[in-house]
């Protein structure tokens, strides 16, 4: 029996099933995207088409019904999920208290987090989370400023690195306890202020 282009609009969870299985990622990308796909075969679907899962019509519902949903997909699934750029803020939300750090740095990573996910973001417990977050051009300024007085030193020079560091913070900086951020502070010119 030849493989459909796309799977049948009534296509059972079985038939998604055997589908999410061939070697076409187009059609494994249709699997994703269809609103019978069990939830999961969804979580396994979504590392490698995150976009598709995400424009899922069920996808939805099935949070609905399952608010822990996500918390339950592969870590790469929820990392994939979370660097989508068309990523809704539930998605973040589970993203934040996923237990990996992978997912978590997907969050940091993303290109447009809200306000909130970034203040989530700059009480992470993984000191790599917050030098990621420390390293966003995007960063507002009270981020900045609170991250560099982080007690962990690899985000304060992630903050020390920062190019357009304001003149008071990076001679701040320059007397940071640790060396590393010391040179960091001092290596690059500040902005006036």
């Amino acid at each position: 029996m030849p493989c459909p282009e796309q799977p049948a609009s009534g296509a059972t969870a079985a038939e998604l099933t055997r589908l999410a299985r061939h070697p076409r990622p187009e059609l494994r990308a249709a699997v994703a995207a269809h609103p019978n796909t069990p939830a999961a075969l969804l979580g396994e679907l979504g590392a490698d088409f995150p976009g598709a899962v995400l424009r899922n019509p069920a996808l939805v519902l099935l949070r609905l019904a399952q608010p822990r949903l996500l918390l339950g997909w592969p870590a790469e699934t929820l990392a994939a999920l979370a660097r989508c750029p068309e990523a809704p803020d539930w998605v973040h939300q589970a993203a934040l208290k996923h237990a990996d750090l992978r997912v978590r740095l997907a969050v940091a990573a993303h290109p447009a987090p809200s306000a909130g996910h970034l203040r989530q973001l700059a009480g992470q417990p993984f000191w790599q989370a917050r030098a990621v977050l420390a390293r966003r051009p995007d960063l507002p300024p009270e981020l900045v400023e609170q991250l560099a007085a982080d007690p962990d030193y690899g985000v304060r020079l992630a903050v020390a690195g920062r190019p357009a560091l304001p003149g008071a913070l990076r001679r701040r900086l320059g007397q940071d306890p640790h060396p590393l951020v010391r040179e960091a502070a001092r290596s690059l010119p500040s902005r006036c202020g």
